[in-house]
């Protein structure tokens, strides 16, 4: 049997499997003292809950896969919006894991809609990708000139305590993100085949087994910018950070180890924060289970 034989015969067998399809929708409006939900609508494997956390400075809300893990053919969507003046941080329940597929590719799509004055902290927990796993993720955000953002993604490839190797893998990760109608930055990040040779390229992974993109949008951003190349000082993973426009702050990092990828990111993550509002936070409260 050829090659194109057996992937249209495992897309054929995968076809008629039972598939995992979650949504998640989730708005909020500021009432004139506070942010509060003003629209909830889940599916399918997407859950979302809202804790009551110990001096929290936001609504938080929680992403709950509950089928466990996402395999090929599975679909997963977010639609996050956020009013006029509002805040709010979504943060996922634990690690999203992504299984073999026999052919076709998981997707993830997350919509967020920051209005005038509002802020949103998008801070999803790592991604695992198994072996012979295929993932298409793409976060499409729309912003307006005062409006904030701080998102991440993080991407491991294996759970190297387990003495996990991913040999093959397939990966599309894109940001879309429109200011006012106009699009600020696109970006895809793609690779697959054989990990062994995409790792080793030092133009893409250079030996890395985990990496992460942060974006923060705000007036002002050459703040976050200094706050960014001050932290590499302080951290172990490799990182670079750059400026795009007046509002925008893209930064990468690199690590051998997820632990340390994740350690790195946590102090970031909250260098950045304190400087959003003005005094030292928590992360949020699945962040530190």
């Amino acid at each position: 049997m050829t090659f194109a034989n057996t992937l249209q015969s495992n897309q054929d067998i995968s076809a008629a499997l039972p598939r995992s399809k979650g949504r998640v929708e989730i708005s909020f409006e500021h009432d004139g003292a506070t942010s509060c939900l003003k629209h909830l609508y889940q599916s399918g494997c997407g859950r979302v809950r809202f804790p009551l956390v110990e001096e929290h400075h936001c609504p938080e809300a929680v992403l709950i896969n509950t089928s466990g893990g996402l395999t090929g053919g599975d679909v997963m969507s977010f639609d996050v919006t956020l009013h006029e003046n509002t805040e709010l941080t979504v943060s996922g329940q634990a690690a999203e894991k992504i299984y073999k597929s026999i052919g076709p590719m998981v997707k993830i799509e997350a919509r967020l809609d920051v209005q005038d004055g509002a802020y949103l902290e998008w801070l999803p927990q790592e991604t695992i990708l198994f072996d012979q796993a295929r993932l298409q993720r793409v976060n499409k955000v729309a912003l307006t000139k005062n409006s904030r953002l701080l998102a991440v993604e993080a991407t491991i490839l294996g759970r190297l305590a387990h003495g996990e190797v991913v040999r093959e893998a397939s990966l599309v990760d894109g940001w879309e993100i429109m200011r006012d109608g106009k699009m600020i930055w696109f970006d895809r990040f793609r690779f697959e085949g054989n990990m062994h040779d995409v790792l080793g390229r030092s133009a893409l992974m250079d030996g890395a087994t985990s990496f992460a993109t942060l974006v923060v949008a705000a007036p002002d951003a050459d703040q976050f910018l200094q706050i960014a190349r001050a932290a590499e000082q302080n951290v172990t993973s490799r990182m670079g950070s750059t400026a795009l426009e007046d509002d925008l702050v893209i930064i990468r990092l690199l690590d051998k180890d997820p632990q340390s990828l994740r350690k790195n990111l946590v102090y970031i993550i909250q260098q950045l924060r304190e400087k959003m509002h003005g005094s030292a936070l928590s992360m949020p409260a699945a962040w530190e289970v």
